[in-house]
């Protein structure tokens, strides 16, 4: 897969709408292609931009983030990464930040005379990130490792993601590892393992999450407005929410999240978070 092709499908690749086939052959490339990554990030920027425009504050927010992407392509430019402050893509990014700011005013523009729909336009779910979760558990994706000692896993993970990757493992004996893949997560690398429970599968999703994911995490006025819920589970305390008939359980742990979701009811699911360690 060329970068051609990949950077023509980046819209339908964050939303989502591709194929499982051509989404292993896409992420391959990501893995690989510096230039396709520093797109994929703006394309996701432009996306949130776009939602988030409704806020007051956000066009002020977005033009932050759109300067540390900046600033970090241009950090990458000396590895090998997109030059992307030249005349050319500072005209394409100054063209997509007006169309951007115009929907956003739209957007607020409509939804004056209407409180209800001023809540659904203003406001950006900061649990969005768990119907991605739940996407890459349905995606069924093969893995790129199979079944190992956790410490072997561990060690392949080694430079492929930004963080030290702990393969979480259960007390139950149901329950088997079966592999792991490197995927994304909004505009982040994450780490997909996969188990079976019986005859059901479960999915743990394993991320860096955004400063304002991990602080609605701990706020429990957030958890409270969007319908969350947290409790504690043994010795763990475990925030979850319904996504998609999903149940999708995490937890923090050293500053990276744990997310689970799989074909199991409720119950069963959260205990086996519960029982979920971290050798």
């Amino acid at each position: 897969m060329d970068c051609k092709l990949v950077r023509g499908h980046l819209d339908a690749y964050v939303d989502a709408e591709l194929e499982p086939t051509p989404v292993i052959e896409f992420e391959r490339h990501l893995d690989d292609c510096t230039n396709c990554r520093n797109e994929l990030a703006l394309s996701r920027l432009m996306q949130r931009g776009v939602r988030e425009l409704a806020l007051p504050a956000a066009p002020h927010a977005l033009k932050l983030r759109l300067t540390r992407a900046l600033d970090e392509a241009d950090a990458r430019e000396g590895r090998g990464g997109f030059p992307l402050r030249n005349p050319w893509a500072m005209s394409v990014l100054t063209g997509a930040a007006s169309l951007v700011f115009l929907v956003g005013g739209l957007i607020r523009s409509d939804s004056r005379g209407n409180p209800a729909q001023q809540t659904e336009a203003g406001l950006v779910d900061p649990f969005g990130v768990l119907g991605e979760v739940v996407q890459r558990h349905v995606d069924q994706l093969p893995s790129d490792i199979n079944a190992e000692p956790p410490e072997q896993v561990t060690s392949w993970f080694r430079g492929k993601v930004d963080f030290r990757m702990r393969p979480v493992e259960f007390n139950e004996p149901q329950v088997h590892f079966l592999g792991a893949r490197v995927s994304h997560v909004q505009d982040r690398t994450a780490a997909n393992l996969y188990y079976s429970v019986g005859s059901s599968r479960l999915t743990t999703v394993v991320f860096q999450p955004s400063k304002s994911f991990q602080h609605v995490l701990h706020d429990d006025h957030q958890l409270q407005r969007w319908g969350v819920h947290r409790e504690r589970l043994g010795n763990r305390v475990v925030t979850y929410n319904s996504v998609h008939g999903y149940t999708v359980p995490v937890f923090e742990h050293d500053g990276v999240v744990y997310a689970f979701t799989g074909d199991l009811d409720q119950q069963r699911l959260l205990k086996l978070v519960a029982s979920a360690r971290l050798p």
